[in-house]
Protein backbone atom coordinates (compact mmCIF):
# COMPACT_ATOMS: atom_id res chain seq x y z
CA UNK A 1 0.00 0.00 0.00
CA UNK A 2 2.79 2.38 0.85
CA UNK A 3 4.50 1.58 -2.45
CA UNK A 4 1.36 2.38 -4.41
CA UNK A 5 0.98 5.72 -2.69
CA UNK A 6 4.58 6.72 -3.44
CA UNK A 7 4.24 5.71 -7.11
CA UNK A 8 0.98 7.58 -7.50
CA UNK A 9 2.57 10.67 -5.89
CA UNK A 10 5.50 10.47 -8.33
CA UNK A 11 3.12 10.08 -11.29
CA UNK A 12 1.00 13.02 -10.21
CA UNK A 13 4.03 15.24 -9.70
CA UNK A 14 5.32 14.35 -13.21
CA UNK A 15 2.00 15.42 -14.67
CA UNK A 16 2.40 18.88 -13.15
CA UNK A 17 5.99 19.24 -14.36
CA UNK A 18 5.11 18.30 -17.95
CA UNK A 19 5.11 21.93 -19.21
CA UNK A 20 4.80 22.38 -22.95
CA UNK A 21 6.75 25.01 -24.90
CA UNK A 22 9.79 25.64 -27.10
CA UNK A 23 13.35 25.09 -26.07
CA UNK A 24 16.00 27.72 -26.64
CA UNK A 25 17.62 25.56 -29.34
CA UNK A 26 14.34 25.32 -31.27
CA UNK A 27 13.90 29.10 -31.15
CA UNK A 28 17.50 29.68 -32.31
CA UNK A 29 17.02 27.26 -35.24
CA UNK A 30 13.83 29.06 -36.34
CA UNK A 31 15.54 32.47 -36.12
CA UNK A 32 18.49 31.14 -38.14
CA UNK A 33 16.18 29.79 -40.86
CA UNK A 34 14.32 33.11 -41.06
CA UNK A 35 17.67 34.93 -41.30
CA UNK A 36 18.84 32.75 -44.19
CA UNK A 37 15.55 33.23 -46.05
CA UNK A 38 15.71 36.99 -45.54
CA UNK A 39 19.31 37.10 -46.77
CA UNK A 40 18.22 35.39 -49.98
CA UNK A 41 14.93 37.24 -50.51
CA UNK A 42 15.95 40.85 -49.79
CA UNK A 43 18.50 41.27 -52.63
CA UNK A 44 16.02 39.73 -55.08
CA UNK A 45 13.36 42.13 -53.86
CA UNK A 46 15.71 45.10 -54.32
CA UNK A 47 16.47 44.04 -57.90
CA UNK A 48 12.73 43.72 -58.56
CA UNK A 49 12.06 47.22 -57.19
CA UNK A 50 14.83 48.74 -59.35
CA UNK A 51 13.55 46.93 -62.45
CA UNK A 52 10.02 48.18 -61.74
CA UNK A 53 11.16 51.78 -61.34
CA UNK A 54 13.19 51.52 -64.56
CA UNK A 55 10.09 50.21 -66.35
CA UNK A 56 8.05 53.11 -64.97
CA UNK A 57 10.62 55.59 -66.29
CA UNK A 58 10.64 53.93 -69.69
CA UNK A 59 6.85 54.20 -69.75
CA UNK A 60 7.17 57.92 -68.97
CA UNK A 61 9.64 58.22 -71.85
CA UNK A 62 7.05 56.64 -74.17
CA UNK A 63 4.51 59.19 -72.93
CA UNK A 64 6.96 62.04 -73.59
CA UNK A 65 7.64 60.70 -77.11
CA UNK A 66 3.90 60.52 -77.75
CA UNK A 67 3.49 64.09 -76.54
CA UNK A 68 6.34 65.25 -78.82
CA UNK A 69 4.60 63.68 -81.81
CA UNK A 70 1.23 65.17 -80.79
CA UNK A 71 2.70 68.65 -80.47
CA UNK A 72 4.45 68.28 -83.84
CA UNK A 73 1.17 67.29 -85.50
CA UNK A 74 -0.76 70.09 -83.82
CA UNK A 75 1.80 72.76 -84.68
CA UNK A 76 2.90 71.53 -88.09
CA UNK A 77 6.66 71.16 -87.52
CA UNK A 78 9.07 69.92 -84.89
CA UNK A 79 10.69 73.32 -84.61
CA UNK A 80 7.32 74.79 -83.57
CA UNK A 81 6.70 72.11 -80.92
CA UNK A 82 7.46 73.54 -77.51
CA UNK A 83 9.19 71.26 -75.02
CA UNK A 84 7.64 73.04 -72.04
CA UNK A 85 6.74 70.63 -69.25
CA UNK A 86 8.25 67.55 -70.91
CA UNK A 87 11.68 67.47 -69.29
CA UNK A 88 12.78 67.81 -65.70
CA UNK A 89 12.69 65.43 -62.78
CA UNK A 90 10.73 62.19 -62.81
CA UNK A 91 8.59 60.93 -61.25
CA UNK A 92 6.80 64.24 -60.90
CA UNK A 93 5.36 63.21 -57.52
CA UNK A 94 7.41 61.73 -54.70
CA UNK A 95 11.17 61.33 -54.73
CA UNK A 96 12.71 62.28 -58.08
CA UNK A 97 14.79 59.39 -59.43
CA UNK A 98 15.69 60.63 -62.93
CA UNK A 99 16.52 63.92 -64.64
CA UNK A 100 14.97 63.91 -68.13
CA UNK A 101 16.28 65.97 -71.05
CA UNK A 102 15.12 66.17 -74.66
CA UNK A 103 17.64 66.99 -77.37
CA UNK A 104 18.11 68.86 -79.61
CA UNK A 105 16.50 72.08 -78.51
CA UNK A 106 14.91 73.48 -80.68
CA UNK A 107 13.45 70.13 -81.57
CA UNK A 108 14.13 68.41 -84.89
CA UNK A 109 12.85 65.17 -86.43
CA UNK A 110 15.83 63.35 -84.86
CA UNK A 111 15.00 63.85 -81.18
CA UNK A 112 16.38 61.85 -78.25
CA UNK A 113 14.95 61.58 -74.74
CA UNK A 114 17.58 60.94 -72.06
CA UNK A 115 16.86 59.96 -68.45
CA UNK A 116 19.88 60.19 -66.15
CA UNK A 117 19.55 58.64 -62.68
CA UNK A 118 19.87 61.17 -59.89
CA UNK A 119 22.80 60.81 -57.50
CA UNK A 120 22.15 59.39 -54.04
CA UNK A 121 18.94 57.62 -55.06
CA UNK A 122 18.10 53.97 -55.38
CA UNK A 123 18.55 54.24 -59.16
CA UNK A 124 21.94 56.03 -59.10
CA UNK A 125 23.89 52.96 -60.24
CA UNK A 126 21.30 51.77 -62.76
CA UNK A 127 22.60 53.55 -65.86
CA UNK A 128 21.31 56.18 -68.27
CA UNK A 129 18.15 55.43 -70.25
CA UNK A 130 17.58 56.82 -73.74
CA UNK A 131 14.74 56.61 -76.23
CA UNK A 132 14.90 58.12 -79.71
CA UNK A 133 12.68 58.98 -82.66
CA UNK A 134 13.34 55.53 -84.23
CA UNK A 135 12.00 53.69 -81.17
CA UNK A 136 15.45 52.52 -80.09
CA UNK A 137 15.74 52.15 -76.32
CA UNK A 138 19.06 52.05 -74.49
CA UNK A 139 20.17 51.33 -70.96
CA UNK A 140 23.80 52.34 -70.75
CA UNK A 141 25.40 50.88 -73.88
CA UNK A 142 22.78 48.15 -74.50
CA UNK A 143 20.38 49.30 -77.22
CA UNK A 144 17.53 47.63 -79.09
CA UNK A 145 13.89 47.95 -80.02
CA UNK A 146 13.04 44.99 -77.74
CA UNK A 147 13.19 44.62 -73.98
CA UNK A 148 16.97 44.35 -73.63
CA UNK A 149 17.06 47.65 -71.74
CA UNK A 150 15.15 46.07 -68.86
CA UNK A 151 17.60 43.31 -67.94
Amino acid sequence: MITTTIISNVKSSNRHNNIKGFTLIEVVIVVAIIGVLAAIAYPNYQRYVIKTKRTDMMSEMYNIASEIQSRKLAQGAYSNALLTGLGGDYPKQGTALYAVAITPNPLTAKWVITAVPKANTQMSSDGTLTFNYQGIKCKGSVCSTGDDWNK
